[in-house]
């Protein structure tokens, strides 16, 4: 379907009524004239008659099918515009559902393997620290104060994964699309 460019229209005048800018065909009537003359009446009929060969334009007449056809069609194209929202709206739950879910995940994951490895490396630490002479009592402040940075990290972390966990693109891709 083209769409006309009213930029380039052309208008003629009707000379029987100058503020009608095309005549409908049924109403063209070419031997009528202000003054009765029939030299002027002659006149007018061959300028009407050439005028409106040049603005004689086809109107469409559509059927109640092409109506209905056409309202249809408007439907099912809203009725996919409304149908690709809700898909869009879908997609951006989905992602906080998985992101909630990862989230979750890596923090028990974290954690199991910072209890393992807190473990492991506090028998170690203090092991070596007992080893090379340091005081019983110093040993668990050293410890401490590793274990304190290891568990700011993993909160850090945490907390990283945690800003995904927001309705903030849905809520945008909701005003994009409604205003």
């Amino acid at each position: 379907m083209t769409v006309p460019d009213f930029r380039r229209a052309n208008f003629n005048l009707c000379t029987e009524n100058p503020f009608r800018l095309t005549p409908p065909a049924a109403q063209a009537n070419p031997n009528v004239t202000s003054n009765g003359d029939n030299a002027n009446a002659a006149s007018a009929t061959s300028e009407h008659s050439a005028q409106y060969k040049s603005t004689k334009q086809n109107y469409p007449d559509p059927s109640f099918s092409d109506i209905f056809s056409a309202f249809s069609e408007a439907l099912t194209q809203r009725k996919a515009q409304g149908l690709a929202f809700l898909e869009l709206t879908n997609s951006e739950l989905m992602l906080i559902k998985k992101s909630f879910f990862v989230t979750v995940f890596a923090c028990l994951a974290a954690f199991a393997v910072g209890t393992v490895c807190w473990l492991i490396l506090n028998i170690a630490i203090g092991t070596i620290l007992h080893s090379v002479g340091v005081s019983y009592v110093v040993v668990p402040l050293l410890l401490l104060v590793l274990n304190s940075v290891a568990a700011f990290c993993l909160f850090k972390l945490a907390q990283n994964a945690f800003n995904y966990l927001s309705f903030s693109r849905l809520i945008q891709t909701w005003r994009r699309v409604f205003g």
